[in-house]
């Protein structure tokens, strides 16, 4: 680590300590939470999707907003649960819930590596990674998928893959875009089509699209709120695309336009934040 990532005066020292203490005290109170949390709860919304599918039942029904039961996704997600079902549910929890946590893992102990800032990410993110990951949800291994996939040739298909799941990674899209990357852009908007389409085969008549309460999201303010300030997180996507911060501000556009914001989503921001020494695809 460079020495002048360091404080060189006592008051420098003492606003280091005073902010450590601060991260450390929030680290423990967001590991705590996460910890207290229902294991493996989200994991019902796939498997009952999967058995629906797999018996012939709707596949999107009705149900509350906030239930973990609840399926939003695409339907090749719960076809790829399928197989899951012919085995010991609690096993296949216990699995999932093993592999998002190690998701988890890979996507924030690499923030240590990047000194003092890196560390106070590692205590903010990494909690709520863990959260996500204590649930079930999916949402560690699409926030790794992305942050590892966006600038491999393949970025097209793992970002489409993402927005199948959770919308929002399609603004990504944008970075390519902005770059005059138009072939790759097109390419992840007619993947993510692809991917989604299927859904329309379904009963769409119960899919759940209240928003459901304790959500952080500026839709619960007010939509005339929200639309603004997704468009704009938009625009400073493709007007940054070009420079070091294209990701970063992908990733930030990608909270703003979700219309339901749960904690651990403010983790795409780790999407931003990986280190890429070069780009892979010219």
């Amino acid at each position: 680590m460079r020495s002048s990532s360091w404080p060189r005066s006592p008051l420098g020292w003492a606003g280091f300590a005073a902010t450590a203490v601060v991260l450390a005290l929030v680290a423990y109170a967001l590991t705590t939470y996460a910890l207290s949390r229902e294991v493996g709860s989200d994991v019902s919304a796939y498997w009952n999707a999967a058995e629906r599918l797999r018996t012939g039942q709707p596949l999107y029904v009705a149900g509350a907003a906030n239930a973990s039961d609840l399926y939003r996704y695409a339907p090749w997600f719960a076809a790829a649960w399928i197989p899951f079902t012919y085995l010991d549910r609690a096993a296949v929890t216990a699995g999932w819930v093993g592999l998002m946590i190690a998701a988890t893992l890979v996507s924030t102990v690499p923030l240590l590596r990047r000194g003092p800032a890196g560390w106070g990410a590692f205590v903010i993110f990494a909690p709520l990674q863990l959260q996500a990951a204590v649930f079930g949800n999916v949402q560690p291994l699409l926030v790794l998928v992305l942050l590892w996939g966006v600038e491999r040739r393949g970025g097209p298909l793992w970002i489409a893959l993402g927005a199948s799941l959770k919308a929002a990674p399609l603004v990504l899209a944008l970075v390519y875009a902005g770059r005059g990357e138009w072939r790759r852009a097109g390419l992840t908007v007619a993947l993510t089509a692809l991917l989604v389409a299927p859904a329309f085969a379904f009963d769409l008549s119960a899919y759940p699209t209240a928003l459901g309460g304790g959500q952080m999201s500026l839709t619960e303010v007010s939509v005339w709120l929200w639309l603004p300030v997704a468009l704009v997180a938009m625009g400073a996507t493709l007007a940054l695309a070009r420079t070091r911060f294209g990701w970063l501000a992908g990733s930030i556009a990608m909270i703003f336009t979700l219309p339901r914001l749960l904690d651990y989503e403010f983790n795409f921001v780790l999407v931003g934040l990986a280190e890429r020494k070069e780009r892979r695809v010219p």
